[in-house]
């Protein structure tokens, strides 16, 4: 196909019209605001209703792109027939883009609990992919993601996360958590004791100014590196030792 061929297309036209009665489950940035697509800001532009994790969070990211659709913020619904309302603007026709903080609504974020019941009601739920933590560490890696498992948030607790890495000491692939600042240091300290023979990258403030990728690993000799226990962190365990990272690296990647 043509590069000219292509822009005519249906699937490319800036003027393509939302779906009435969709749900837009729309990715917005980790961290730089330059991340977000152009059919995400068309879409956040023309929808009746943005649905935030957090509206006040969600306001930087508005205003620097002068979006001035209406936003709130969507808490979980308990009642008999949760999300009334929004079901009732959906049979009249109108579309909602759900976002969250940061990256993909649904993955370790609340909406799927929202998506559910729109599905379970017969609304269309229409995906709008972008940034994302699990691939961007996962793309940067250089390990192959076959098979790969994703474990999200672990437990507060101690023991339970260590029970909760223990279930896949055995596993041979690539393993993916999430970790917030309070709880990193524990986090690669049960890292460290499940899979001691094991490297891991991890991530942290990507896609931000003091952005870091770090290496872990028994190969690699070197001094450990320190790393600021500040902003958000994405650990990708390698427990394949057939494919671990071969070679020399800078000595700022290693950290033992």
């Amino acid at each position: 196909m043509s590069l000219e061929e292509e822009s005519s297309s249906p699937e490319t036209s800036s003027e393509i019209p939302l779906e009435p009665g969709t749900l837009y489950v729309v990715s917005t940035p980790i961290g730089n605001l330059e991340d977000l697509t152009f059919r995400a800001l068309r879409i956040l532009k023309n929808t009746d209703r943005i649905l935030c994790e957090n509206a006040g969070h969600s306001r930087r990211l508005l205003q620097h792109y002068a979006i001035s659709t209406p936003a709130s913020t969507l808490y979980r619904d308990q009642s008999p027939t949760p999300y009334a309302g929004i079901l009732e603007d959906l049979k009249a026709g109108k579309t909602f883009a759900l976002v969250s903080d940061a990256g993909t609504p649904g993955v370790s974020d609340p909406g799927s609990h929202l998506i559910r019941v729109i599905r379970e009601a017969g609304f269309k739920i229409s995906p709008v992919p972008g940034a994302s933590a699990l691939t961007a560490l996962l793309g940067i890696s250089g390990w192959q993601a076959n098979p790969f498992l994703f474990l999200g948030f672990l437990s507060e607790k101690k023991g339970k996360k260590r029970n909760q890495l223990g279930e896949w000491k055995e596993f041979e692939g690539l393993i993916m958590i999430f970790e917030s600042v309070h709880r990193i240091g524990d986090t690669l300290d049960a890292v460290k004791e499940i899979f001691p023979d094991s490297e891991y990258l991890m991530g942290r403030e990507m896609t931000k100014i003091h952005e870091e990728i770090l290496l872990f690993s028994p190969i690699l000799p070197g001094k450990p590196k320190e790393f600021a226990h500040k902003g958000e962190f994405v650990v990708l365990i390698n427990t394949n030792r057939k494919k671990m990272l071969k070679g020399s690296l800078g000595s700022a990647d290693r950290i033992q």
